[in-house]
């Protein structure tokens, strides 16, 4: 049992004619995989930079690699948001820091809503215009204030890989509805994120997922290692995997941190989130979960012959019938998945 996602096939026909302006097609790997490593190298070097839209190279990459995998984990993350039925009441998305629009490119394939897109540069906003015609932004803007927010109480506000740079969100965003926060899955980011999780919930917000409580995350307050993270199993297209060959860097799966927040209150969750992998340890096998501020395993012990795993990031049944044994539930039968 796994989570697989991928990208949308309209994404990939428009991947495709934006590369034929740089002459090139999806078959061209190991030029692909060139611009792909420049962008990298480019990063390691100037961590701090900002993108250099400005060099075909970057273009590429962020055509050919990161739109295809950034939009695979944005799915994962859109899918629990439906399940959750996150989206309801809301009409109004802004993307800050929005680059190559990923994030409403992805959320506008399930949900017609009017999105504002926030990005200092002007190239992605052209490729998008020229590239990506199923997808019609309302504006696109170099800067954002409050002013500038439409309808607020009907707003999501998009931080989609943006958030790195800065400490905390923009005072405007703390006025919109709703907020969907998507971090690198790396220790400081993910830490960070978790600590914005409480500022956010003592300004009235309430998480939605991945949380299933809104006590104090044991990740952070229980561990100064720790941090929440996601994955999914990225079902790659042929040509991606051609030109992952000439790369260092696998994406068999994709992680992620992230955060649905709304100021509405979700609907009680009688459920526990799955936020580890599982740990073959001597007698047992262990999994961390999710559901208060306690750090908890549930615990299948080798002796009564259950195997079973559980995919990182899905709910399941509150397992209010196993036995509490220090930071364990040991469970004596299946644990059973929700849908």
């Amino acid at each position: 049992m796994q989570r697989q996602f991928t990208f949308p096939a309209s994404f990939e026909e428009s991947i495709s004619k934006a590369l034929a302006s740089y002459k090139l097609s999806l078959q061209d790997s190991k030029a692909l995989a060139k611009c792909v490593l420049a962008l990298s190298d480019y990063f390691i070097h100037k961590p701090d930079d900002v993108t250099p839209w400005h060099e075909s190279w970057a273009q590429v990459a962020y055509l050919c690699y990161y739109l295809p995998l950034n939009s695979t984990r944005l799915a994962g993350i859109i899918e629990e948001a439906d399940r959750r039925n996150f989206f309801a009441g809301l009409e109004r998305v802004v993307d800050f820091g929005a680059g190559l629009a990923t994030a409403s490119l992805s959320i506008s394939q399930k949900h017609a809503l009017q999105f504002q897109l926030v990005e200092r540069a002007s190239e992605p906003q052209k490729l998008i215009e020229t590239y990506f015609p199923q997808f019609k932004a309302e504006e696109w803007q170099r800067t954002f204030s409050a002013p500038r927010l439409k309808d607020p109480k009907k707003t999501l506000a998009v931080f989609s890989y943006s958030l790195t740079e800065l400490s905390d969100i923009p005072d405007w965003a703390y006025q919109c509805e709703a907020l969907m926060l998507v971090e690198p899955s790396t220790q400081q980011d993910g830490r960070k994120l978790l600590q914005l999780r409480q500022k956010l919930l003592e300004n009235g917000y309430h998480v939605w997922a991945p949380c299933t409580h809104e006590g104090p995350c044991p990740l952070l307050t229980q561990s100064k290692h720790d941090w929440c993270h996601d994955r999914v199993h990225f079902q790659a297209p042929e040509w991606f995997l051609k030109m992952e060959e000439q790369l260092p860097m696998k994406n068999r799966t994709l992680t992620m941190s992230y955060l649905l927040i709304r100021k509405t209150r979700p609907e009680v969750l009688a459920a526990a989130r799955v936020v580890g992998d599982r740990l073959e340890e001597k007698g047992k096998d262990r999994q961390m979960i999710c559901r208060g501020p306690e750090r908890e395993f549930l615990a299948w012990m080798h002796k009564l012959k259950i195997q079973q795993e559980i995919p990182r990031g899905v709910l399941i049944k509150n397992p209010t019938e196993a036995q509490k044994v220090s930071n364990e539930l040991r469970v004596s039968k299946e644990v059973e998945v929700l849908d």
